[in-house]
């Protein structure tokens, strides 16, 4: 087949081979695209059921236009082989990434957000996939989801069972399938789409804990635990696994449907509360918690809150956020599950919200030794450093007396007791070294007994400071985030040291730094005004100008009204920044309402003002430092396309944001596409 052309896509190699089908490496010849082509293998092409489940594949893919499924370009057949040509997705399965262990928290609910979201809009069109499992969940290099695999998928209105191919024992595939199968379908029971909860949920489990909940020496074992037995939890693999999280995971595996997640989108909405509480609360043990107060901006702490904030023991809110228990000796700061302050309990930085109050407990034996012994030897330490301080500075005082003349010196106060201190030393020095170290009255070996002391003073500090650190290394709270995470880690020496205002200014700093090497989710709004140009046509200079500010004017105090992030002004045009699609969606439609009253009462100009409004919603590398025009991402260029395609006086978002707006109201369907992503618009009302 390689080199051979079907319609206008052209086979370059072999990319692997499966029970459903050949898939093949191809190129689009009419828009010069990567594409992969699935060709049914001659020996199905026969076979009704193998027929129906490709054109099954092809025909509920095409239904389901969002960033986390494949796109289908086109099905066909050519010489009675039947194909299917779709986006090449070049990247790694999940069942792959996970061979080297769990991934970070952070990751998985990345990943579990993408998959939900998906399956939200399956909900919308009827679909149930059927076969959610990590071989079929493919992460690009970008870290983008890709669903795979819709040959399995129905239609909700229809009443089948499971295809028996299921179930077919092809190696160890077999094993892999059924650990994913909820309850009903393992028991061939009609299905909807909380069979697809549910083997999200397993597929969660495995992201979090690095293996499956399910698992057997056969595929009988397994179904006899996955009907019967209730899965370990999460945290028995993982215990930086949160609560909310092994809550969720848990509700999703219910044997019950009735009782999991009626439907995707309330999945999704409990995974992004799961992924905001990450982001505004860390829970690092032996570290500061640096949190700014709710609805405050992040600004850098005062000197005088930096003093107290090296807590000792803290502690740790219980399952229902109403007691505490205590945990030495590591410090644990967060909020209760239930979302009300930890009052007593939270050591955080932002403004009022700040709270220093620290619960303490006794220490045990084994803490007490080491705290004594850690006493011991900086005691130690301190009485060196001290000492051979002291004798440097003799040694130099009295290099520089003898500058003087002795009648001068002797009026000296506590010259006897430098004498005292130095001469021993000197003398023993003296006659161990043959040269002789007099200028002209000054004695330099002075001055290198001085540098002597210094230099072995640190030498004898050294092993101390090694023996210190290796008895306080269980004392240290040490914890950091994987991947992208971030990690503010500061030792906890309860009372034997104290982390100075500096290093925690610098961990302010580097946190920061950090924040922006996370992507973020922003809903990008781009505004054009309708014939800019023409509109100056005719118009005196300074009226074009006043009218092009007050213009600016307006939108910035919509923008400020809507908590707009960042704003980048072009000639004509604006690229608006926003942590929320319903803040971009109103900043859009209210500026499209009061752009009647500015047309009526605040410009002069003989042409009015028409503005035609694009949003879209992406995963953006935003820099804190950066502005906004010089972020490039194809989330951001989207939202430009769709601007620039509206009619005037009309907003366009995409499919994904008009699956993330609570309010709707007004937008319409279109029947056109931008970049491949559905439109919906939304106009003034009349």
């Amino acid at each position: 087949m390689v080199g051979e052309t079907l319609s206008h896509f052209k086979i370059i190699e072999k990319l692997g081979e499966g029970g459903m089908g050949v898939v093949y490496r191809g190129v689009d010849l009419d828009l010069d695209r990567p594409v992969a082509i699935k060709i049914l293998p001659p020996e199905a092409q026969q076979n009704e059921e193998s027929v129906a489940r490709f054109l099954r594949e092809a025909k509920t893919a095409s239904k389901l236009q969002h960033p986390a499924v494949t796109t289908i370009y086109e099905f066909g057949v050519k010489d009675n082989l039947r194909y299917l040509v779709m986006e090449l997705v070049e990247g790694k399965t999940l069942k792959e990434i996970l061979k080297s262990g769990p991934l970070p928290i952070r990751q998985v609910l990345e990943i579990a957000i993408q998959v939900a979201d998906a399956l939200s809009l399956a909900d919308e069109k009827g679909v149930i996939h059927r076969d959610i499992k990590s071989e079929n969940i493919m992460l690009t290099g970008r870290g983008q989801v890709k669903i795979l695999d819709f040959g399995l998928a129905k239609m909700m209105e229809t009443s089948e069972r499971v295809a028996h191919d299921a179930y077919q024992t092809v190696g160890d595939m077999v094993l892999g399938t059924v650990s994913y199968m909820s309850p009903e379908q393992a028991l061939g029971a009609k299905l909807d789409g909380r069979t697809d909860i549910y083997s999200t949920g397993v597929v969660l489990y495995e992201m979090a804990a690095g293996t499956l909940p399910f698992t057997g020496s056969s595929p009988s074992v397994v179904l006899a635990k996955v009907l019967n037995q209730p899965p370990p939890p999460v945290t028995d693999y993982n215990v930086e696994v949160p609560p909310s999280l092994q809550k969720m995971v848990a509700k999703c595996l219910e044997k019950n449907r009735d009782h999991r997640y009626q439907n995707a989108l309330s999945f999704l909405a409990d995974l992004r509360a799961i992924k905001q509480e990450a982001e505004q609360t860390r829970d690092w043990s032996g570290t500061v918690m640096m949190q700014p107060a709710k609805n405050l901006p992040l600004t850098p702490p005062t000197a005088e809150k930096l003093g107290d904030l090296v807590p000792t023991t803290a502690p740790l809110p219980s399952s229902s956020g109403s007691t505490v228990a205590l945990r030495e000796p590591t410090v644990r700061a967060m909020p209760s599950v239930s979302g009300a302050p930890a009052s007593s309990s939270a050591v955080g930085i932002g403004g009022p919200a700040a709270t220093e109050t620290v619960a303490r407990k006794t220490p045990g034996p084994g803490r007490t030794w080491r705290l004594g012994a850690c006493l011991l030897l900086k005691t130690i330490q301190r009485a060196i450093a001290t000492a051979a301080g002291l004798f440097a500075l003799a040694c130099v005082a009295l290099f520089i007396l003898s500058v003087f003349k002795p009648e001068v010196v002797e009026n000296v106060p506590g010259v006897p007791w430098l004498h005292l201190a130095v001469d021993p030393v000197l003398n023993s020095v003296s006659r161990l070294v043959q040269f002789d170290f007099r200028y002209n009255e000054l004695n330099f070996l002075l001055l290198g007994l001085a540098l002597a002391a210094y230099i072995l003073q640190s030498v004898a500090i050294w092993p101390l400071e090694r023996l210190e650190f290796w008895i306080r290394a269980p004392l240290l709270g040490r914890q950091a985030t994987r991947g992208s995470g971030l990690v503010y880690q500061t030792t906890d020496t309860s009372g034997i040291s104290q982390a100075t205002r500096m290093s925690l200014l610098r961990e302010y700093a580097a946190s920061k730094r950090m924040l922006s090497d996370v992507k973020k989710e922003m809903a990008f709004l781009a505004i054009d005004v309708v014939g800019s140009t023409k509109m100056k046509i005719g118009e005196e200079k300074l009226s074009i100008e006043h009218a092009f500010a007050e213009y600016k004017k307006f939108l910035e105090r919509i923008f400020h009204e809507c908590h707009v992030y960042k704003v980048a002004w072009t000639p004509d045009g604006v690229m608006c920044a926003f942590y929320s699609v319903e803040d971009a969606a109103t900043a859009a439609r209210k500026l499209l309402v009061d752009l009647d009253w500015f047309n009526r009462d605040v410009h002069h100009l003989r042409t009015k003002f028409h503005v035609r409004c694009g949003i879209n919603l992406g995963q953006v590398l935003f820099p804190e430092d950066k502005p906004l025009e010089e972020i490039s991402d194809e989330a951001i260029d989207l939202a430009g396309h769709l601007q620039k395609e509206a009619d005037p006086d009309t907003l366009w978002v995409s499919s994904e944001v008009y699956a993330r707006l609570q309010d709707r109201s007004g937008l319409i369907r279109l029947d056109t596409q931008v970049d491949q992503h559905d439109v919906f618009a939304w106009r003034k009302p009349s």
